[in-house]
């Protein structure tokens, strides 16, 4: 009788304890969007640069030799130019898109992006 009763003492607390660990894994953390200003002037090498070196620029993904554009330091702003920046509709930039919605939104932040796109609204200047 007492095997039994400990049996069943040891079922209750598991189920107890899987119930708890179920109910509690449903909770849901809204993220607010980012809502960075952006500032006046946005300089390529100070402002933009520090982006792809953080996210971009490594190896196997958009560095010297791996992933087209080629966003190490010395040949971003030329790799942009070549087709990943339209300044005539600047939402419709392809470096803008992936990171806003597109393959690199996990690896960027809104803020980022937004940063990306407000310079690139700015002209792209390689300042």
């Amino acid at each position: 009788m007492k095997k039994t009763s400990l049996n069943l003492s040891f079922t209750l607390i598991f189920v107890s304890l899987f119930a708890l660990a179920f109910l509690s894994g449903c909770e849901y953390d809204f993220v607010e969007p980012e809502n960075t200003p952006i500032p006046d002037e946005i300089s390529f090498a100070t402002d933009i640069m520090p982006i792809f070196n953080a996210s971009c620029n490594m190896s196997g993904c958009h560095a010297a030799g791996a992933f087209a554009p080629d966003l190490s330091a010395g040949n971003a702003f030329s790799a942009l130019n070549n087709g990943f920046i339209d300044t005539a509709t600047p939402e419709n930039s392809l470096i803008y898109t992936a990171m806003a919605t597109g393959s690199m939104k996990s690896f960027t932040t809104v803020s980022d992006a937004n940063l990306v796109l407000a310079w690139i609204k700015k002209g792209a200047l390689n300042n």
